[in-house]
C-alpha cells in the first residue's frame, strides 16, 4: 500500500466572507448549486429561507453577492472554479448590481437606538455599493437619521437616474435577528415597528414598492431564523415566498 499525504484545509470558523474562502483555501461546504433553482422561473423572486443559527445563512448571502454581483464578474473563475455552480455554466452570474444588508448589526437596547442603528445599518450597505461602483453618486449626509424608509426610497431613485435599469438585486441577512430580541422582552415595541406605519413593515413595503412598474429592483433574497417576523409584517412584503421547505433546499 503506497503512502500518501492528505492536507485538511484551514476551518474559518467564526468568518462569513465567501470570497476570502475562496482566496485563502479555506474550507468550506459547497451549497452554489441552490443558486440554479433560485434562477429557475417556477421560483418566486423574492425568496425567504429560514435556517437555524451557525447554518452558513450568512456565508450564503455573501457567496449571493460574489455570484450575481457585477462587480465581482472579473473574479468569477477565482471564486467558483472547482464548485458546483461553475459546473452548470449559467448565463445570470454577475449579472446584477448587488445591495446587501446585515440586520443582526441593529441595536434594541430602545426605539430610539434601533431607529438609529437601523439607519445606520442601512447607510453600512449603501456605502459598500458605492466603494463597489464609484461612478454612482448618492449623497445623504443632510437626510434625516431617523427615517430609514425615505433613504431607501432615495437610493433606489438615484439608482434608477444612474443605471436607468430595473437590475437591482437586494440581500438581507438575519432579517429577523433585532425583531426576535425586540419580541423576546418588549412585545408592544414588536408589534409597534411590525405593525401598520411601523418602522419594519413601512421599510418591506418599500421594498416591494420598487419591485412593481419602474421600480428597480429585480429580485431579493432574505434569510434568517423564524417565520414570525415575515408573518407579521404580512402586506409590508406579501410578494415573498418561503421557500424553506422546499425539498431543492
Amino acid at each position: 500500500m503506497s503512502e500518501s499525504t492528505i492536507k485538511l484545509l484551514n476551518n474559518p470558523y467564526g468568518q462569513a466572507s465567501f470570497d476570502s474562502f475562496r482566496h485563502k483555501n479555506r474550507a468550506f461546504a459547497d451549497k452554489s448549486l441552490i443558486i440554479k433553482y433560485f434562477d429557475d422561473d417556477s421560483i418566486s423572486d423574492y425568496p425567504v429561507l429560514l435556517r437555524p443559527r451557525r447554518f452558513g445563512k450568512s456565508t450564503f448571502v455573501q457567496m449571493l453577492k460574489c455570484y450575481y454581483d457585477i462587480s465581482y464578474g472579473d473574479r468569477y473563475e477565482e471564486l467558483f472554479s472547482g464548485t458546483k455552480i461553475h459546473e452548470e455554466n449559467l448565463p445570470t452570474h454577475n449579472s446584477y448590481h448587488v445591495i446587501d444588508f446585515d440586520f443582526s448589526r441593529v441595536n434594541t437596547d430602545n426605539y430610539e437606538t434601533l431607529v438609529d442603528s437601523f439607519f445606520s445599518v442601512l447607510v453600512l450597505g449603501i456605502d459598500d455599493f458605492k466603494r463597489r461602483y464609484p461612478e454612482f453618486k448618492f449623497d445623504y449626509s443632510k437626510f434625516n437619521q431617523k427615517d430609514s424608509v425615505t433613504l431607501f426610497n432615495y437610493f433606489t431613485n438615484a439608482y434608477l437616474n444612474h443605471f436607468n435599469t430595473k437590475n437591482l438585486y437586494v440581500l438581507i441577512d438575519e432579517y429577523d435577528n433585532f425583531a426576535n430580541e425586540i419580541l423576546s422582552k418588549d412585545l408592544d415595541l414588536f408589534l409597534s415597528i411590525t405593525g401598520k406605519n411601523g418602522l419594519l413593515k413601512s421599510f418591506y413595503a418599500a421594498i416591494k414598492a420598487s419591485t412593481i412598474g419602474t421600480g428597480c429592483i429585480a429580485k431579493t433574497f432574505i434569510t434568517g431564523v423564524s417565520s414570525v417576523s415575515l408573518d407579521s409584517l404580512t402586506s409590508g412584503f406579501n410578494i415573498a415566498l418561503n421557500v424553506t421547505s422546499f425539498d431543492c433546499f
